[in-house]
C-alpha cells in the first residue's frame, strides 16, 4: 500500500495506547505488535499479515499463567495456541480452493486491513471512542483494561482485534458450499446447458457444532445473576448466548425469536442458497474461547462480556442487515451505542476494498482497488478508492454509501457523513488483461499440435545454425553461441522438459489466434488466409507468449536470479515484459511474426474465425444505421475486442432459448426469424452484457458520446434505455439470421 493517512491514524492510536503487560510487567508487547503493523504497511503479504495475527494472539493467549502477577515465574514454556490454529486453517483453505469457485477474494490480508481501519476510526473520532467507553462501563463487567484505575484503550484493542481478525475465520464453510454448487452445475452443464442443480450444506448434527465443551457446570452462574432471564437459555450453546446478547443490546428484540431463528439458520441458508460465514465464524470463536477459559479457570466474565461482545459483532456483520433489519425484527440503522464493535466491523468490512487478492475465477477477472486515500476526523469519513485499470462498475461508490447509510447510523459519529469516491487511473493494458483472462482454448487435434511442435523445433535449429554460421564467418564466434549450436539435436532426442516446452508452445498457437479472432483452417477453406498480423496484435501475442513461458518455468520450479544458472533452475528473464530488454523481447516477437508461415508449413492456414466475421458483419449493419461510424479496421483495439466479446455472447444467449449458431453446411433447418418475446429477451440480455463489458473497460454514462473520455449516453440499464434504442437493439436480432448467412453461418433450433 502507498503510505497515506491510514498509517498516520494507526500511529496515532498506538501513541495513545499503553498495554497492561508493558506497564505492569515491563514487557515490550506494544512495540512488537506495532513493528509487525509497520512492516505490513510497507508490503501487504500473507506472511506479514500472519505476523500480526501471531503477535496479537500471543499477547492475548489464554494459558494457565496469571498475567496479572508481576514477574510470573510459571514453568510454562510452550502452550498450544488454538486461536492461531483457526487462522492457519482459514489461510490454507483460501489459498487452495479459490480457483474452484466463481467469486472469492482474499479474507486473510483483508481481515488485517479491517483491523487497521478500525484502529484508525477509533483514534480519529471522539464520538466513537465515547460510544465504546460508555457501552463498556454500562455493563456489569468491571474487569476491563485499566491503567492506574482509568479506562484503557486496550479494552478496545482487545475486543476489536478478536472481532476484526476473526470475522472471516468461518469463510471455508462458504467456500465449500460454493465449490459443491459449482462442481455439480459445471458437471451437468458439460452434458447440456439446459441442466441445472441447486446444492446446500447441511450438518449431520448441528447441535454438536453449536455446543461449547462443558468443563465447569457452573460456567454461567455469575452471568445469570446479572441477567436472570438467561437461566432459561442454554449458555453452553453459542446461538443462545448470541441471542441473549442481541436481546440485551437491542431494546424490543425478543430473545426467543432470535434464538429460534439462529437455531433454524442452517436450514434457512440451505433453502435460500446463501451461506453466512459470519454465523460460523462467531460460533467457532465462542467454542474456542469458551473451552479455553473453562480449561484454565479464568474469570468467566471475561468470556460473557468482551468475548461474547466480539463474537456477536462477528455474527452481526452480515446478520444485522440480512435478518435483523427485515421482518419480524425490523431494526433501523445501527447506532454505535447499541453495539459499537458490530457497528465498526460492518463499516470497516464494507469499506476495505484495497489490495484484496482475488482467488475466485470471476474475481480474478474483474478490476480491483489498488490503493486508497482516506480522511477521518470528528465530522466526516472520506474514502477515495484508486483503481489503476478497468472499473469497479457504475454506481460502485454510490452503492457503498447507500448500503452503509441504510445499515448504520452514520451521522451518529460523522456529522458531515460518509463520502465514497472512485478514482480510475486507466492504463493502456486493459484490453490485454481482459483478453488473457477470458481466452478460450480450441480443441486442436493432437496430430496438428505434433506437427507444429516439430516445426517450432526445426525453426529453432535453423535460427541457431544461421546465427552460428554468421558469427563464424565474421570471426565473432563466442563460447555461448558455440555451445548452443553444438547442443542442437533432433526432436526425438530432446529432453522431456524441452519436448514439453515445444508442445506447450504449439498448443498455445490456437489460443493466441483466438485472442485476435482467428483460427486454424484447412487450405481448402474458402476464407482468405491471414499471412501477417497487425503490429498491435504482434505485441499482445508476444507479451502473452512471455507470460506463458514465465508460468511454465515457475511451475517447473524455476526462480528469478540476475545470473542464469540452469543447474539451479535460475533464470534472469523471469520478469514482467516491461522489464525485459528490447533484445530479449525480440525473442518473443519474432516467433509470433512467424506463426502464419509456421502454420502454412504444416499444410494449414490462419483465417478469421466465423464469429469474428460475424462481428464485422454486425458492425457493418450498425454502420449502415448510424452515420459517422468508423470502419471496423479503424476502431481502437479495445473496441474491436469489445465487439468480439459481444458477438461471442450472442451465441451463448441464443443457446438459452434453445438456438445454436452452426456452419451453413450443418444439418438442421435454418431459423429465419424470431417471435417478439424472443427478440426482446435477446435484446435485453445483449444490452445488459454490453453495459457490463463497457463498464469494465472504463466507460461511464455521459449525455453526449465521447470516445476519448469513454462516455456513452446509452450506458444505462435496459429499463432506463430510450425506447428507440431498445427497438434498435431488437432490430439487430431481427437481422441476425441474414447476418449469419452472410458469413456462411446459420441459426438452428435444438
Amino acid at each position: 500500500m502507498c503510505e497515506n493517512n491510514l498509517k498516520k491514524y494507526v500511529d496515532d492510536f498506538f501513541n495513545q495506547l499503553t498495554l497492561y503487560d508493558d506497564y505492569h510487567n515491563n514487557h515490550l508487547y506494544k512495540g512488537l505488535l506495532k513493528a509487525g503493523i509497520d512492516v505490513f504497511f510497507e508490503k501487504e503479504t500473507v506472511y506479514n499479515a500472519y505476523e500480526i495475527y501471531q503477535t496479537f494472539f500471543m499477547i492475548y493467549q489464554i494459558t494457565a499463567e496469571n498475567k496479572s502477577e508481576k514477574d510470573n515465574d510459571s514453568s510454562i514454556v510452550n502452550e498450544p495456541n488454538t486461536l492461531l490454529d483457526l487462522v492457519k486453517i482459514m489461510k490454507k483453505y483460501e489459498e487452495n480452493t479459490g480457483d474452484l469457485i466463481e467469486k472469492q477474494r482474499d479474507h486473510f490480508i483483508h481481515s488485517v486491513n479491517v483491523f487497521l481501519l478500525g484502529l484508525a476510526v477509533y483514534s480519529q473520532n471522539k464520538k466513537y471512542r465515547e460510544a465504546f467507553k460508555t457501552y463498556v462501563l454500562a455493563s456489569p463487567y468491571k474487569k476491563y483494561y485499566k491503567i492506574d484505575g482509568e479506562f484503557s484503550h486496550e479494552e478496545f484493542l482487545y475486543r476489536w482485534g478478536v472481532a476484526s481478525l476473526f470475522h472471516d475465520v468461518g469463510y471455508p464453510v462458504e467456500i465449500i458450499g460454493k465449490q459443491l454448487n459449482k462442481f455439480i452445475n459445471d458437471s451437468v452443464k458439460s452434458i447440456s446447458s439446459t441442466y441445472g442443480a441447486d446444492t446446500a450444506i447441511d450438518f449431520k448434527d448441528f447441535n454438536e457444532f453449536n455446543t461449547i465443551v462443558k468443563i465447569d457446570p457452573n460456567f454461567a452462574d455469575e452471568y445469570t445473576q446479572n441477567y436472570p432471564k438467561a437461566k432459561f437459555l442454554n449458555l453452553f450453546k453459542p446461538t443462545d448466548i448470541m441471542a441473549q446478547k442481541i436481546a440485551t443490546d437491542f431494546n424490543g428484540v425478543n430473545v426467543n425469536e432470535v434464538s429460534k431463528h439462529l437455531d433454524d439458520f442452517v436450514k434457512i441458508m440451505g433453502e435460500s442458497g446463501f451461506i453466512d460465514h459470519g454465523f460460523f465464524s462467531a460460533i467457532l470463536v465462542l467454542n474456542s474461547y469458551g473451552y479455553l477459559i473453562q480449561k484454565y479457570a479464568k474469570n468467566h466474565d471475561f468470556f460473557f462480556y468482551p468475548i461474547v461482545d466480539s463474537a456477536t459483532a462477528i455474527l452481526l456483520h452480515n446478520y444485522y442487515r440480512n435478518v435483523l433489519q427485515k421482518k419480524p425484527f425490523n431494526l433501523s440503522a445501527l447506532h454505535p451505542k447499541y453495539s459499537p464493535i458490530a457497528y465498526l466491523l460492518i463499516l470497516c468490512d464494507e469499506l476495505q476494498e484495497w489490495n484484496r487478492q482475488p482467488f475466485g475465477i470471476k474475481d480474478k477477472k474483474r478490476s480491483h482497488v489498488n490503493d486508497l486515500n482516506i480522511v477521518i476526523d470528528e465530522n466526516k469519513l472520506e474514502v477515495d478508492y484508486i483503481i489503476k485499470s478497468g472499473s469497479m462498475g457504475l454506481g460502485f461508490s454510490d452503492d457503498k454509501e447507500e448500503l452503509l447509510k441504510n445499515v448504520l447510523s452514520i451521522p451518529s459519529i460523522f456529522r458531515k457523513g460518509l463520502m465514497v469516491f472512485t478514482d480510475v487511473r486507466q492504463d493502456n493494458n486493459i484490453m490485454r488483461e481482459i483478453v488473457k483472462s477470458e481466452i478460450q482454448a480450441p480443441n486442436t487435434l493432437l496430430r496438428n499440435v505434433e506437427k507444429l511442435a516439430l516445426q517450432i523445433h526445426q525453426q529453432y535449429i535453423d535460427t541457431t545454425t544461421a546465427q552460428y554460421e554468421e558469427k563464424k564467418a565474421k570471426n565473432e564466434l563466442d563460447d555461448k553461441t558455440r555451445e548452443k549450436f553444438e547442443s542442437l539435436t533432433d526432436f526425438n532426442h530432446l529432453s522431456s522438459h524441452l519436448k514439453l516446452a515445444n508442445i506447450r508452445q504449439a498448443r498455445s498457437i490456437p489460443k493466441k489466434l483466438n485472442m485476435i479472432g482467428c483460427e486454424l483452417a484447412n487450405l481448402s477453406d474458402r476464407r482468405e488466409a491471414i499471412t501477417e498480423f497487425a503490429e498491435e496484435e504482434i505485441l499482445d501475442l508476444a507479451i502473452y507468449e512471455h507470460d506463458e513461458w514465465c508460468e511454465e518455468k515457475i511451475a517447473m520450479g524455476w526462480t528469478y536470479g540476475e545470473v542464469r544458472d540452469d543447474s539451479k533452475l535460475i533464470h534472469d528473464c523471469l520478469v514482467p515484459w516491461d522489464d525485459l530488454t528490447p533484445e530479449i523481447q525480440q525473442y518473443d516477437i519474432d516467433p509470433v511474426k512467424n506463426i502464419p508461415a509456421l502454420v502454412e508449413s504444416i499444410g494449414l492456414k490462419i483465417v478469421r474465425s466465423k464469429i469474428r466475421m460475424l462481428t464485422i458483419e454486425m458492425h457493418k449493419f450498425y454502420q449502415s444505421k448510424v452515420s459517422g461510424t468508423q470502419d471496423f479496421d479503424d476502431l481502437p483495439e479495445y473496441i474491436k475486442y469489445s465487439n468480439y466479446k459481444q458477438a461471442d455472447f450472442l451465441v451463448r444467449i441464443l443457446k438459452e432459448l434453445g438456438y445454436e449458431v452452426v456452419d451453413i453446411e450443418n444439418f438442421g433447418d435454418e431459423i429465419v426469424s424470431f417471435d417478439e418475446d424472443s427478440l426482446e429477451y435477446l435484446a435485453k440480455r445483449e444490452h445488459n452484457a454490453w453495459y457490463k463489458l463497457k463498464v469494465n473497460l472504463g466507460w461511464r454514462y455521459g449525455s453526449v458520446r465521447d470516445d476519448d473520455l469513454k462516455l456513452n449516453p446509452n450506458l444505462v440499464e435496459w429499463e432506463a434505455l430510450d425506447i428507440s434504442h431498445r427497438e434498435f437493439n431488437m432490430t439487430t436480432f431481427r437481422n441476425l439470421p441474414q447476418l449469419c448467412r452472410n458469413v456462411d453461418l446459420k441459426i438452428i433450433k435444438n
